[in-house]
């Protein structure tokens, strides 16, 4: 399978993309034991990066495979998930000022340990956050992301605020465009009806009715 992902796959889609078929910015894999190995994941998303996609994938989740120290290695942008990683990982991440994008709903649902979110974030790792939206964590709520990066991995409000605007844009490479309010930047936002912006993560759930504008590119949408 990898030697068809790199010799066949990824070359149909770099002419995909050449041919301006399809919009394409990053690479992912799954680096984890039964899936990927260290080695096949490096060759993949080398190969991705020979065309011009940055690196982004999911590593270190249910068994340490050394994820975070071989992305920091080949210029990873961000690494997913990261419940296994080494302080050897941590301080790989730290230099290469590699993202990592925490995904709190995971750990809770899967009942598996958090990530060690305040160790990265006192030795310099850039932390991101996210829901991991898919079958095995079937939510998209970014609010109880953000209540649940406080509670279990014990991030402030502010770090957690953070994580999950622009420093979410940074792991994804769109922070020029969008991640916070400044001119010059996309106006994607919400605006809330709530007493202060920490009562949007003290509020556990059930957050529609705090809504009242949502706005994309400056238009009201809703």
């Amino acid at each position: 399978m990898t030697e068809d992902i790199v010799n066949k796959q990824i070359k149909a889609l770099k002419k995909f993309i050449d041919n301006k078929e399809i919009n394409v910015n990053d690479i992912d894999v799954f680096c984890e034991k039964g899936v990927y190995d260290i080695e096949q994941s490096r060759r993949i998303l080398l190969a991705g990066k020979e065309i011009g996609l940055g690196i982004n994938f999911h590593g270190d989740e249910l068994n340490y495979t050394g994820s975070a120290e071989m992305g920091a290695d080949i210029g990873a942008r961000a690494i997913s998930h990261l419940e296994c990683i080494s302080d050897d990982g941590i301080r790989a991440m730290a230099s290469a000022k590699t993202f990592a994008v925490i995904l709190p709903h995971t750990g809770y649902l899967l009942r598996i340990e958090m990530p060690p979110v305040r160790r990265m974030i006192d030795a310099g790792v850039p932390v991101a956050l996210g829901t991991d939206a898919n079958p095995n964590a079937f939510s998209s709520a970014m609010s109880i992301s953000m209540n649940l990066a406080c509670v279990l991995c014990h991030m402030s409000l502010e770090e957690a605020l953070v994580a999950a605007t622009i420093n979410s844009a940074a792991a994804l490479g769109i922070s020029d465009k969008y991640g916070s309010l400044e001119v010059g930047k996309k106006a994607d936002l919400i605006i809330c009806r709530c007493p202060s912006w920490e009562h949007i993560i003290y509020q556990f759930g059930d957050h529609t009715h705090l809504i009242l504008y949502v706005l994309k590119h400056g238009a009201i949408v809703y």
